[in-house]
């Protein structure tokens, strides 16, 4: 159907849609000049640049910005800045309690210092990870703290000189900073606590060495071992709860269960925990059970699982606060940064609880 362009009705309700359309679109910076008086250039250093404006002219500013509501253009601000204040953190599953906690620590930073942070998780997939990091340095982040999943493609981001700090897990051969918490201590302690409660057959399960915090927690646990004459036993798998319930089923079928075994995480020993009670065995009177990685509802758990005890919001935390330094021009050699672990004992482990 045609509309006749020249009809009263017409005219009339195309004239008010067009007064309604100019009442509603957004202030440009050169609103903001009229109302304050200025150059749009005297705004956009009022905005960007206050210390090159004197303070009774950027007041004038400020007032007609907030008078007209004025937004500035993310897009244009970042050229001309040569920022988007924008950080990314690239982890292997944002759902794990750990690196939740982690996240949080970064964040809570990030946010003290004017940055936002976007989140990706790479579920432990290298590639992944890459698709990851080219986005993130085609979008032009200021910078990225990753988790890395093993690989190497922090290239990407070294060639076009982006900050970058590793947290939990390192690179080998890459220099940049990192901060890491004391795998190799936490599985020294596990071991330690397990051999003086009396148990000598001893199993580590789940998680991939090639992670460097797997490597070094197992790393930990199989020397203590070899220290006290006695060898750890190594079922190797993923980092997930699937895997703790696929591994503890393996070891029910195959009649070969050891009296105690350590997890690689918490999300690994949950599994087992519901795998061996599914196959009717009780922890710790039939075995033992420790982990790696605090959960919040570890509480509510029965037994209460032993474990070690990871700085994850100080991880993050710290990590953040490296990287903001690094983005106001510290220029120091690469540093990394150990953080202690703490040995929590529950009931998981206990021997003294069976007497009673």
């Amino acid at each position: 159907m045609r509309i006749d362009r020249e009809l009263p009705g017409y005219q009339r309700e195309e004239e008010s849609w067009n007064r309604n359309t100019r009442a509603t679109a957004l202030p440009r910076i050169r609103d903001v000049a009229k109302r304050a008086g200025v150059s749009t250039m005297t705004v956009s250093r009022a905005l960007n640049q206050p210390a090159l404006v004197r303070p009774e002219t950027r007041a004038r500013v400020l007032v007609a910005v907030q008078e007209l509501g004025y937004v500035p253009n993310g897009v244009a601000r970042s050229l001309t800045r040569g920022r988007t204040d924008v950080i990314a953190l690239v982890a292997p599953d944002i759902q794990n309690p750990f690196f939740t906690t982690v996240s949080r620590g970064v964040e809570d930073v990030a946010h003290r210092y004017g940055y936002t942070l976007t989140v990706g998780n790479t579920d432990e997939q290298p590639e992944k990870e890459r698709r990851y990091l080219e986005m993130v340095a085609a979008r032009r982040v200021d910078g990225v703290i990753l988790a890395t999943a093993g690989a190497d493609h922090v290239q990407h981001l070294q060639q076009r000189r982006i900050p970058l700090v590793l947290v939990d897990r390192v690179i080998p051969g890459v220099r940049t900073d990192t901060v890491v918490h004391d795998a190799y201590d936490g599985g020294r302690q596990l071991v330690q606590h397990l051999i003086e409660q009396g148990y000598r057959d001893i199993m580590f399960i789940g998680g991939m060495p090639r992670i460097s915090t797997i490597g070094a927690r197992l790393d930990g646990c199989r020397d203590t071992m070899r220290e006290a004459g006695l060898t750890l036993s190594v079922r190797l798998g993923r980092l997930d709860r699937a895997s703790g319930e696929e591994i503890a089923a393996s070891l029910c079928a195959e009649e070969r269960t050891p009296e105690a075994v350590i997890a690689a995480n918490n999300l690994v020993a949950v599994g087992a925990l519901v795998e061996l009670r599914r196959q009717g065995l009780r922890v710790p009177e039939d075995i033992a059970l420790a982990c790696f990685g605090e959960l919040e509802i570890a509480a509510l758990i029965d037994p209460f699982l032993t474990l070690i005890r990871e700085p994850a919001y100080e991880l993050g935390r710290t990590a953040m606060e490296i990287l903001h330094q690094r983005l106001g021009g510290a220029n120091h050699p690469p540093e990394q940064r150990v953080l202690p672990v703490e040995l929590v004992t529950r009931r998981s482990t206990l021997r003294s609880t069976l007497l009673e």
